[in-house]
């Protein structure tokens, strides 16, 4: 079996880090240390998750001094300085990184790209799979059956099939595909107004950069014309995009096997910084690195290889777990839908485990294999599931105590789910799934849902497959859950978490669970009026835009935007991207308050109105489910870091309120009869009354107490 080899891409993961980090953190002394934080959250998981043989960084040594200069002196020019803060917290994740005995390659005059490339050709023959730690499109070139990318974000790995289903071209293509739309972001020209797509579609017909070029002619008038003019740019931009795979360099393989990471030197420094708790994780790592059991807590659940799923699908069975159910004090369930809506889905059966390795699956819904009848199955359950006094436990449970409420059970004892706890002991775990779980906590690989119901357009639901795989599945899924309650419970037990999760978030399980249930009316009628009005006011605002542009283009178009508005219209470059030339809100704003030209005004107003009719106008009526003739949004503990609440299908926290059309949207959430009515509350600088109430400010609790504005009374005393 092939041993692993990560290259981290360095620069790009410490600006990934840094953009994705919490501002907030820093040191005693105000130093931040977000990105550092999150740098090293991504490394750890790599480690503890995909246990490579091997590991190094790659760095860029200098945009200055890089041997593409020579080609093109304006390349990666005129870019934005490094955001304040970046340079401090890169140096200090190199020290750490150094400290830690990984090796950091940088090579004079050369990028980190090309060393990546360099390493993988040179592993070519080796019996090493190289994982390139990046999403940066330059590596796409280096994909092979033996090199792939890997997005420590999305736990993705990037092969050859992903990037075709992804981007439309192959790891053969990248080059030709980036010859033709150069880089903005790195100051490389392409063909003017050939993006990816454009490119995929131009390669796939004519295979290289050149031999479109060769038949320009083919292309349609405008692009021919285009084509034409890039022609003496081909070849340097070629040059440019492609990765030089023999950088000189010395590189050991044995001096990046990672089963020899050390924290020791480095636990002054991160104490210094005050991240205590990446110290203690990082030596629980050290020395077990690279090791099969690396990363798995001390009480790991047991590897079960023989493991003891059954498949009631009797009523004798069924009765006997019945009895054996109600004995219990405290067990794990799942329930398995015909869809991801717990209101709009049908119960197709449950699975139980109150014992490592052990679980049973019950179907009450089956087109192969038997099936008991829901009916019967739910008036046995119900007074079980009923009983507070035994302890439930579930992955995400609120979504199983949704579909027990669409057939007449009320959960009561809801006591652990083990993705919240999950995400209090450690919020920016890569995944809190049950799968991802299961992997990083107890190096299991659990059964992916597509084995048994595929994917796409030929995907079914659970209910047409057969039983007994059914049952594999589903008793692994309650297995897991309880093998991990096993292991996050003690973490949680008397530790700064365990108030929060006992007393806050799982009796806010329930509560969620009602107003998911209960849902929301809208008055489809008012949208739909509010719909064409919509409509007919973007017609009129793209005719005025066309009007004052000279000519018709796709206003949705960025690239086609860039270009009325900077190459036609003679409008400054506010900020430029990876992508090009900026136009987004903050672009169009700034043109439209600095500039008489109306086009960015227009702009503005038109994508507002477009977004707001297709997220909520649109779409609203399109949620409502048949069942109930009400929307039932999601309600989420585990979706922000910083602990608040987030909903999605639809979003209902992010609707408009200080535009009228905003407002507009809101007045179609209705009561649903005339003995209802709808209350909309909102804290009243809920902060700022904390604040005051631990401080003790007399001049804030004077404020409050009297009712006055608190950001008048403050400006007053801030101004005498």
């Amino acid at each position: 079996m092939a041993k692993t080899l990560y290259l981290i891409d360095g620069h790009y993961q410490i600006y990934r880090s840094f953009y994705g980090a919490p501002q907030r953190l820093s040191s005693s002394t105000g130093e931040p240390t977000g990105a550092i934080h999150v740098f090293f959250q991504m490394l750890l998981a790599l480690i503890r998750d995909r246990k490579p043989d091997y590991l190094a960084v790659t760095m860029d040594v200098s945009d200055e001094t890089v041997f593409r200069r020579d080609l093109d002196p304006e390349y990666k020019a005129h870019r934005d300085p490094a955001p304040e803060g970046l340079h401090t917290q890169a140096d200090r994740i190199v020290s750490i990184v150094a400290g830690l005995g990984i090796p950091t390659l940088r090579v004079p005059r050369f990028e980190a790209d090309d060393l990546m490339a360099t390493i993988a050709e040179r592993m070519r023959d080796e019996p090493v799979d190289v994982y390139l730690v990046s999403r940066d499109k330059d590596l796409e070139q280096l994909i092979t059956d033996k090199v792939r990318m890997f997005d420590p974000v999305k736990n993705l790995v990037v092969d050859s099939e992903v990037l075709l289903a992804e981007k439309s071209y192959t790891p053969a293509q990248a080059v030709e595909i980036q010859t033709l739309t150069g880089d903005s972001t790195d100051n490389i020209p392409g063909v003017q107004g050939v993006g990816l797509k454009t490119a995929a579609k131009y390669i796939a017909k004519y295979g290289t950069a050149d031999e479109v070029l060769a038949h320009a002619d083919e292309l349609t008038k405008k692009a021919a014309e285009r084509v034409k003019a890039y022609a003496d740019q081909l070849p340097i931009t070629r040059q440019l995009v492609t990765l030089r795979r023999d950088v000189p360099f010395e590189f050991e393989l044995d001096a990046c096997r990672v089963d020899s990471l050390d924290s020791s030197g480095v636990l002054p420094l991160l104490d210094e910084l005050g991240l205590t708790r990446l110290a203690g994780q990082l030596e629980d790592l050290s020395g077990a690195a690279g090791k099969p059991d690396a990363g798995v807590p001390a009480r790991a659940a047991p590897q079960v290889s023989d493991v003891d799923y059954e498949l009631i699908d009797t009523p004798e069975r069924f009765e006997a777990l019945a009895v054996e159910l109600a004995e219990q004090g405290e067990f794990a369930f799942d329930t398995e839908t015909t869809g991801i809506n717990p209101v709009a889905a049908d119960l197709v059966g449950l699975s139980f485990s109150w014992e490592a390795g052990r679980a049973c699956y019950v179907p009450v819904r089956a087109a192969l294999g038997v099936a008991l009848p829901v009916e019967s199955v739910v008036e046995r359950l119900k007074p079980i599931f009923e009983d507070d006094s035994i302890a439930k436990i579930g992955h995400n449970l609120k979504y199983d105590m949704l579909v027990l409420r669409q057939v007449g059970i009320e959960v009561r004892g809801a006591a652990f789910d083990t993705m919240i706890a999950s995400f209090l002991v450690d919020p920016l775990r890569g995944s809190h799934g049950l799968d991802g779980l299961a992997k990083s906590l107890c190096d299991h690989d659990m059964i992916p849902i597509t084995d048994l119901i595929g994917k796409g357009k030929n995907q079914i639901t659970i209910d047409q497959v057969d039983t007994k795989v059914v049952g594999e599945y589903a008793s692994e899924d309650a297995d897991f859950t309880w093998r991990l309650k096993e292991l996050l419970e003690p973490q949680v037990a008397g530790s700064h978490i365990e108030s929060l999760f006992r007393d806050t978030e799982m009796p806010l399980v329930t509560v969620l669970a009602s107003m998911e249930h209960n849902g929301v009316a809208i008055d489809a009628k008012m949208l739909g009026t509010l719909g064409d009005a919509l409509a007919d006011r973007m017609l009129a605002l793209q005719s005025d835009v066309y009007k004052a542009a000279g000519h018709e283009f796709n206003l949705s178009s960025t690239q086609q935007l860039g270009g009325v508005l900077f190459d036609e219209q003679g409008l400054s470059v506010v900020r430029k991207t990876k992508t090009g030339r900026s136009t987004d809100a903050d672009t169009l704003q700034t043109l439209a308050d600095t500039t008489d030209n109306p086009i960015p005004k227009l702009i503005l107003e038109y994508r507002e109105l477009s977004k707001l009719k297709s997220t909520y106008v649109d779409t609203l009526p399109k949620m409502v489910c048949a069942k109930t003739g009400r929307i039932h949004a999601s309600f989420h503990q585990t979706g922000a870091v910083t602990g608040r609440l987030s909903s999605s299908d639809p979003n209902l926290q992010n609707i408009p309120i200080r535009t009228e059309t905003g407002r507009r949207i809101r007045a179609a959430f209705v009561a649903a009869d005339e003995d209802t009515v709808l209350l909309a509350a909102d804290y009243s600088q809920i902060e700022l009354r904390l604040l005051a109430h631990f401080c003790r400010d007399q001049a804030l609790l004077d404020a409050f107490d009297s009712g006055q504005d608190i950001h008048r009374a403050v400006a007053a005393q801030v101004n005498g």
